[in-house]
């Protein structure tokens, strides 16, 4: 085991149950939410993450609060939202392993907070903030997204943005281009699925190639591009970098893009390098990148996403 970083990673987002196949017909419940699973990546490798996001009172957000305390994560600024429910993922495997999914979230606790529910948090001095798309689907939750976003800006955060574009969850598909570039500028890191910049680039009526130029005019100093078993490209304004994957049985790919950048953002702790020294050494960033995609090999060849999701010692 590694030395537990100093630099906390704080995560907002979904918490939810994924329901996953098991034994035939059956499903089985397991604590999912693409930033809770970061959170909870960053944790188990050894580092210090804060969950901030809206937990029910029913079974299932007990359950979700549980666990995240289990693997070591800080939930003490999750609003309890008793009138609502926990959100839920369907999630089918297809004869690649790669996952669709179902989303039953109408008016559940993950889009139900406020800014008010966080003003006693406390930025860390030296801290990375993430977050990933699914807070942006409607009107109210993506004003307290874009306001938590702005104070980790104001309190020198270092910015993760996991795209992780679920389209299904958006009431409309034409609000999403404008909402999740409106993050863009505010943001260090950017994670993408090859399939997710594809579709942005194409809204833009870009090529991939054109949109990348423009997302780093913007400011952001690193891309990570995953597509599948094939190489991560490590994207900085003056190079890119491709990322060689490990070849594994795959059995379940839930939560390994989560891995990816768990593991990513915990290397870059791990080095303390400061927002304005991100992209000034390409040794560092690919050194952090090819633990990231150990990390994301690692917990495709286990079911399900925390359960997964590696410590510092199996990776190594």
């Amino acid at each position: 085991m590694t030395e537990q970083t100093t630099m906390q990673l704080t995560c907002f987002g979904e918490a939810l149950m994924d329901l996953l196949p098991h034994d035939g017909e059956a499903l089985l419940p397991i604590v999912g939410g693409a930033p809770a699973n970061a959170a909870v990546g960053f944790a188990k490798l050894g580092g210090h993450s804060a969950f901030l996001g809206g937990l029910s009172n029913d079974a299932f957000g007990q359950t979700i609060a549980k666990t995240l305390q289990h693997y070591g994560v800080d939930t003490a600024h999750c609003p309890v939202i008793k009138a609502a429910n926990t959100a839920l993922a369907v999630v089918q495997l297809d004869e690649h392993k790669e996952r669709q999914f179902s989303f039953y979230r109408q008016q559940t606790a993950d889009i139900s907070v406020s800014m008010d529910d966080f003003n006693e948090f406390n930025w860390p001095q030296s801290g990375i903030y993430h977050f990933c798309s699914n807070t942006l689907t409607d009107s109210s939750i993506t004003a307290t997204h874009m306001a938590l976003l702005e104070q980790a800006k104001a309190h020198g955060q270092i910015i993760s943005f996991d795209v992780n574009l679920r389209l299904n969850l958006w009431h409309d598909l034409a609000d999403l281009p404008a909402r999740v570039e409106a993050c863009f500028s505010l943001c260090d890191i950017l994670k993408f699925s090859l399939e997710e910049l594809a579709y942005l680039s194409h809204a833009a009526s870009l090529s991939i190639e054109q949109y990348i130029q423009r997302l780093c005019a913007l400011g952001v100093q690193v891309i990570l591009v995953s597509d599948g078993k094939n190489p991560v490209q490590l994207i900085t304004p003056q190079q890119t970098q491709s990322i060689a994957t490990p070849s594994i049985n795959a059995v379940d790919t839930t939560g390994a893009g989560d891995s990816l950048i768990s593991g990513f953002l915990f290397a870059l702790a791990q080095q303390q390098l400061k927002q304005s020294q991100l992209n000034a050494n390409l040794e560092k960033l690919i050194d952090a990148a090819e633990f990231a995609v150990k990390c994301g090999a690692f917990t495709c060849a286990k079911l399900g996403a925390m359960p997964a999701l590696p410590t510092y010692d199996e990776v190594n």
